[in-house]
């Protein structure tokens, strides 16, 4: 009798084949780099000219990008920056956010991306928290003057400001910080740079939590390039594809794509700083964009739009992650030739599931098979050592060389790991029988609106200090232009009444991004509650997932 080969036996041979075709993708030699900078001074080496990134104010090749990001460090340097320091940024996509990061990395010191949503109150929070030394910001960006808000914050933290795009009295200009650092290399600077330690933290990148107040997740280089290598696996990305960027390069993906696997890989990054959907169709016709991630409305808008899927013709990988996915949208797009996939990550572990490898129908119905570096498992609710089978559902729970070493705030590292070292995700989910997991929900009450991960309980616990308010629940709740829209629902005092801007007034007051003010309002007479006296807010989401209040206003991000 023959030998036949197994369902699993093939997958096994095509990711080995798989694995194959692309080691000549990701390292450009045979063992890998250490560092992001072991990666960059080979694209210089050998391909100089390169087209590194496409930006507002026009392109930067290897080289260039090479050498103003070792001025940068330069000019840090003489600053006082040592490896360690913790070097903050609000900042859009610019092409000055990617020097500062990796001036940063050069130097050994520690990036803690700020988003530009952010205001005081968050701001401020973060660095303390993060130990900031140096914090940079637009002058002004989108009419909002962050330098302005920042001078307090830094100074109260003993942060040393650089304005980008304009001045400030307090703030050092950007300008003038590369200029030193060009005097200072061409005098023999560059001697002062040493290997940075690629298992020392590189990254704190803030995520919000379930009690409120954000959590700085940690990276290394080590768990950086690891992600980076995966999504080159996953995707069989090489140095001649281009890569379209328009999430903030202050999240993770941004971080991930456009900072790292993006330099990594020796790619040409194209760069958008203000969001405009025609803006973003029009770079990827011109710069011939092949693959992209973005949250689901970006996809959405780009194929409901026949002018605007023309354009974007040269796109054939796009990653869905975020809020849910329809399946419908993903199959719209591979109707169209683009590749697109759902996929499964977290600040914590960034990229755990969904490539091109994936059987495309389950592409649109799941989130991804597992990437084969990879482990993940589905434990039990109620007894965590207790892994449940296929089609079971309980808390997704993974492992892989990308996992973060901890948080900057260590006493919450045993919330996320098990004894036997599982990252705990806190979302709900199964597995089928060929390793394909799929996302039904999230144990940490988290909405995420346009991309953003917003904290339900920050916003409760500031609008029940309105005084007509006795309860109050934040949910999301599925809408196509936001992926969630926040909805407040509250229990009033007797004869006491409330309305949406007034709720507004009070956030706004209390300093917190515009982006996580509810959207509508809803008021009830009692809300449900559980057995232990929580409020059920599956119910009020089953509820509200309707408008059914006239109290709805939109607000632009």
């Amino acid at each position: 009798m023959g030998w036949r080969a197994t369902p699993s036996v093939r997958r096994a041979v095509q990711d080995w084949n798989s694995l194959i075709r692309i080691t000549e993708m990701v390292p450009r030699q045979r063992t890998h780099p250490r560092t992001l900078w072991g990666y960059l001074d080979n694209h210089r080496q050998h391909e100089p000219a390169r087209t590194a990134l496409v930006h507002s104010g026009g392109r930067m090749s290897y080289e260039t990008l090479c050498a103003d990001a070792e001025a940068l460090a330069c000019g840090l340097i003489d600053l006082g920056a040592r490896p360690g320091d913790t070097i903050s940024y609000q900042m859009p996509n610019w092409a000055e956010t990617v020097l500062i990061v990796l001036a940063t990395l050069r130097i050994g010191a520690i990036c803690n991306p700020i988003i530009t949503i952010y205001r005081s109150k968050e701001v401020g929070f973060l660095l303390k928290d993060a130990r900031s030394r140096f914090v940079f910001m637009p002058e002004v960006y989108r009419g909002f003057t962050f330098a302005e808000m920042m001078a307090p914050l830094a100074r109260a933290v003993d942060a040393r400001m650089i304005v980008c795009r304009g001045s400030h009295p307090d703030a050092i200009d950007f300008e003038a910080l590369l200029s030193r650092g060009r005097e200072l290399l061409a005098g023999g600077g560059a001697s002062a740079f040493m290997e940075a330690d690629p298992a020392k933290d590189a990254l704190y990148l803030y995520t919000s939590g379930t009690e409120g107040q954000p959590k700085g997740v940690r990276h290394s280089q080590t768990t950086l390039l690891s992600e980076a290598r995966s999504v080159a696996r996953a995707t069989q990305l090489g140095a001649d594809d281009t890569l379209f960027m328009g999430s903030p390069l202050t999240h993770i993906t941004g971080f991930a794509y456009a900072c790292v696997a993006g330099p990594m890989l020796g790619v040409k990054v194209c760069l958008l700083d203000i969001w405009d959907i025609h803006e973003a169709a029009e770079l990827i016709s011109r710069e011939q964009c092949v693959w992209t991630v973005g949250a689901t409305p970006f996809l959405q808008g780009l194929l409901e739009d026949a002018a605007l899927a023309e354009k974007i013709r040269p796109l054939r990988i796009f990653r869905c992650g975020g809020a849910d996915v329809p399946p419908n949208v993903i199959r719209k797009a591979q109707q169209r030739g683009i590749r697109a996939m759902r996929t499964y990550g977290c600040s914590e572990h960034p990229t755990i599931s969904g490539g091109v490898h994936d059987d495309p129908a389950k592409a649109a119905t799941t989130d991804g098979r597992v990437h084969p570096q990879n482990r993940v498992r589905i434990v039990d609710l109620g007894d965590e050592t207790r892994v449940l089978g296929p089609g079971e559902i309980g808390e997704i729970q993974s492992q892989g060389d990308e996992v973060f070493l901890g948080y900057v705030d260590s006493r919450l590292d045993r919330y996320a790991f098990t004894p036997d070292g599982w990252l705990r995700t806190g979302d709900l989910g199964h597995l089928d029988a060929d390793n394909y997991v799929t996302v039904v929900g999230r144990k940490k009450d988290i909405i995420i609106r346009k991309g953003e991960n917003i904290s339900a309980k920050e916003v409760e616990d500031l609008i029940v200090e309105i005084v007509q308010v006795r309860q109050c629940a934040v949910i999301g709740v599925p809408d196509a232009e936001r992926g969630e829209m926040m909805v407040a629902v509250c229990v009033l005092e007797p004869g006491a009444s409330l309305s949406l801007p007034e709720i507004r007034e009070h956030l706004n007051a209390a300093g917190i991004a515009r982006q996580k003010y509810p959207e509508r309002l809803e008021i009830v007479d009692a809300m449900p509650m559980n057995a232990a006296g929580k409020i059920r807010k599956i119910d009020l989401r089953a509820r509200f997932s309707t408008p059914t209040s006239p109290q709805y206003q939109p607000h632009e991000s």
